[in-house]
């Protein structure tokens, strides 16, 4: 990126990181790792705040019916989250490979404002496997069809005698 002063960004290091224009690209990508991270934790807060509401309900109720609607915000919201960390990871890939070039001095006017980060099914697989998307999503799937198999869902839905 050609600095206004003359210098040669290759020679002074902070040259680049004092630029404007580059603060605020590093600025926006932040912002959407920040916004990709915030929908992943309201995808847990809403899928647990729907799985305890469906439950409460059909307890309430008096309905088993109610309690097969349960697995639903667990797919649902896993699959999403899963979606938002795996562009998450994109974006951080991408962000550590402009401040690679920032470092480097080999940033320049075509890197400026990249933005786009697309994701792959090798990120989407690592966050299926990572510890904020299993142990959420999948031990509840896991204690929802045990609890259906061994029958404890039936004793939520009962009616007090």
């Amino acid at each position: 990126m050609q600095q206004n002063d003359g210098a040669d960004p290759r020679i002074d290091p902070f040259s680049l990181a004092n630029c404007a224009a580059v603060t605020t690209h590093i600025n926006l990508l932040q912002a959407v790792i920040s916004r990709l991270a915030n929908n992943s934790v309201q995808c847990k807060t809403w899928s647990l705040a729907l799985v305890g509401a469906f439950l409460s309900l059909a307890g309430a109720a008096h309905n088993a019916a109610l309690i097969d609607f349960v697995p639903l915000p667990l797919i649902v919201f896993g699959y999403a989250d899963a979606r938002y960390l795996a562009q998450e990871k994109a974006y951080r890939c991408l962000y550590a490979k402009i401040v690679g070039h920032i470092c480097k001095g080999t940033y320049d006017q075509e890197q400026l404002f990249a933005a786009t980060a697309p994701s792959n099914f090798c990120n989407f697989a690592a966050a299926l496997g990572s510890w904020s998307i299993w142990p959420i999503y999948g031990v509840l799937l896991l204690a929802y069809a045990g609890a259906r198999y061994f029958g404890v869902l039936a004793v939520i839905t009962a009616s007090a005698k």
